[in-house]
């Protein structure tokens, strides 16, 4: 959780408009993310199972709303890009990166 000054971090990414959406905003709210939801209803918001034994971990994603990432409606708007342009350090998760053509062009982008 970050402490103190809080929202340091910002969050892009697509959720669903369901439960695990509102789940989503909530912990990132609690955890003083600065997250940026793209809002969408044609797919349900993603869903991951972890099995944690020790230091290891396997994971099983369902990325479902993240396939449905509009950049066009989301990055390219001029309040979420201004976010981009101040960041001083970037992260892009490869399961994001591998939901399709768009995540890709923001990929390189960012290259």
């Amino acid at each position: 959780m970050i402490q103190q000054p809080h929202k340091v971090a910002t969050f892009f990414g697509c959720i669903g408009t369901d439960k695990f959406g509102e789940i989503l905003k909530r912990k990132a709210e609690e955890a003083h993310v600065d997250a940026h939801y793209y809002e969408q209803s044609e797919e349900p918001t993603g869903t991951c199972a972890a099995c944690i034994t020790g230091d290891n971990r396997s994971l099983v994603a369902n990325l479902a709303a993240a396939n449905c990432y509009k950049k066009e409606k989301h990055l390219d708007l001029e309040e979420n890009w201004k976010l981009v342009e101040e960041a001083k350090v970037y992260y892009i998760a490869d399961s994001f990166c591998a939901s399709g053509p768009t995540a890709q062009q923001i990929q390189s982008v960012e290259e």
